[in-house]
């Protein structure tokens, strides 16, 4: 009956189809709704512990455990506002990674604001070189980064480590404690069930882009860089407003990167914006982020572990050959960046849908980067708290398009690579992605050079192109999409990950000869 009813239809579109190929696409179409339906019914909804705690709700989004919070700080008066910010992101610190770090924390960020208040006065003299205030803070703060990003390789002897688990485990950070409510994560210990406890510092410190501390430097470089320009005043620059600013909990852990007077300003109007027609709005948003948690976990990473080896032998990066399914090769070039995204993305959405229950507007960190037709058009889009910061910070004063436009993005752009990781692979990924960016600033200038001739072969040739819209359209998509996707096959895998794009063109010549 089917295969009738199949004939006919394309009997009457011209078009003849036979028993088999409706069999086949009725089972591409069965195991694609298998692939979409059994995770949904194979996952264990109800398990709170091990499955939303553990494996939904970890890592970045542990931002989560900041919304009971929210509905304390909404009824506080607009005087006492900024410290019940300090006192809640204080109890959220403490309980998200321990007392301890609690307390470096807040010993860090007393010595950041004192270190800034000097660095405001040496700056305006004018018996010392100009330069010399900028470099020294400049050391301090990279030398502190450096420093907490080294911290992840301390180990403690096991014997110590084995006496602080027994009798002060509460100083350990969530997931790491062993206790029965909290979720356990692996990545924070090295031992099993009675094996070695997990070792301290190394969980404390597991990764800075995590607990904090690379948002900090960001924060810190923003809020030096404007005092050097002194436009913020001696009365705005008290300790509790510092200390609200970059101890706000929505935003610790991974952004987006709030400015110090923009953060300043939101606090003190987010009473003229706070009303309970903003609560489902603020719920949604948040619903929507941790359901990009969701589909990443269920559909994507399960991919990225069992048949491509992300995160365990690596067979994307290092062995390419090894992956059968060229499909799968390919896409999962896409796939992890797309990860990725739905990660983070989903993290800034939890994070500004929970700022808006309070009434303060978040700064959007990603515009839908995937629709950019144009690399400056997606670090637009992609991240934009932190290249905003930097572009403003960086690019300009050292000339932005003025002067040495190469030049500018190189450094911009390493410095993004270099703040993700002090690692080489990154640090060429950096430069590698000013180089990109930069031709395409000058393709932009030869096109924009053309449009004012009225005259010649290519002026002629550029206006044929652009009557076949949209295929001029799509093809800036495409090169786009490709040349940021397989840009970062350096930032994740080193220059060894050539081989993957030079595996995927293998195949694809092997496929055209035959």
């Amino acid at each position: 009956m089917a295969d009738r009813f199949a004939a006919r239809a394309a009997l009457g579109a011209g078009v003849r189809v036979d028993g088999t190929a409706w069999t086949s696409l009725v089972s591409l179409a069965d195991a694609a709704r298998g692939a979409l339906v059994t995770p949904l019914l194979n996952t264990p909804w109800g398990d709170v512990r091990d499955f939303w705690l553990g494996r939904i709700l970890d890592d970045r989004f542990l931002v989560i455990y900041f919304l009971p919070l929210m509905f304390v700080l909404r009824p506080v008066p607009i005087r006492w506002l900024r410290l019940a910010i300090i006192v809640t992101s204080f109890a959220f610190i403490t309980y998200l990674f321990g007392i301890l770090y609690a307390g470096l924390w807040l010993l860090t960020c007393v010595g950041l604001f004192h270190l800034a208040e000097r660095f405001a006065i040496e700056c305006r003299r004018t018996d010392v070189w100009k330069y010399g205030p900028p470099l020294a803070v400049g050391a301090i703060v990279g030398g502190w980064y450096v420093v907490t990003m080294s911290l992840h390789n301390v180990r403690l002897p096991e014997h110590v480590g084995n006496w602080l688990f027994e009798d002060l485990r509460w100083i350990y950070p969530l997931g790491a404690r062993g206790w029965a409510w909290e979720p356990d994560f692996p990545r924070l210990h090295d031992g099993r069930p009675g094996g070695p406890a997990p070792q301290l510092v190394q969980a404390l410190f597991w990764d800075v882009h995590i607990v904090g501390t690379a948002y900090l430097a960001v924060r810190m470089f923003q809020y030096l860089s404007e005092l050097k320009r002194d436009t913020i005043p001696r009365t705005q620059r008290r300790l509790v407003d510092f200390l609200a600013w970059v101890c706000y909990g929505p935003t610790l852990i991974q952004g987006p990167i709030e400015r110090y007077a923009e953060f300043n300003h939101q606090i003190d109007t987010c009473h003229e914006r706070r009303s309970w027609r903003e609560v489902p709005p603020a719920v949604f948003r948040i619903a929507w982020g941790v359901g990009k948690s969701v589909v990443s976990t269920l559909y994507f990473q399960p991919v990225l572990w069992s048949q491509l080896g992300v995160g365990n032998d690596n067979r994307l990066w290092r062995h390419p050959e090894q992956i059968e399914s060229f499909g799968l090769l390919y896409c999962g070039v896409f796939l992890v960046i797309f990860t990725l995204y739905l990660e983070f993305s989903g993290y800034c959405d939890v994070a500004i849908g929970m700022s808006r229950l309070l009434g303060y507007r978040v700064i959007e960190n990603f515009r839908m980067p995937w629709r950019a037709t144009s690399l400056r058009d997606f670090w637009r889009r992609w991240h934009i708290s932190l290249s905003a910061i930097l572009r403003d910070y960086v690019y300009i004063p050292l000339g932005g398009n003025r002067r040495r436009t190469l030049r500018n993005l190189l450094i911009t752009f390493f410095l993004i690579g270099i703040w993700h990781r002090l690692i080489a692979q990154v640090a060429l990924w950096g430069l590698l992605m000013g180089l990109l960016v930069w031709i395409n600033q000058r393709w932009a200038q030869w096109i924009k050079t053309l449009d004012q001739q009225s005259h010649g072969p290519l002026p002629a040739l550029l206006r044929a192109v652009r009557r076949t819209r949209p295929l001029p359209t799509i093809a800036a998509w495409l090169l786009t999409q490709h040349a940021f996707v397989f840009s970062l096959l350096v930032f994740f895998g080193g220059w060894g990950a050539i081989t993957v794009p030079r595996e995927i063109l293998r195949r694809i010549w092997q496929w055209l000869s035959t």
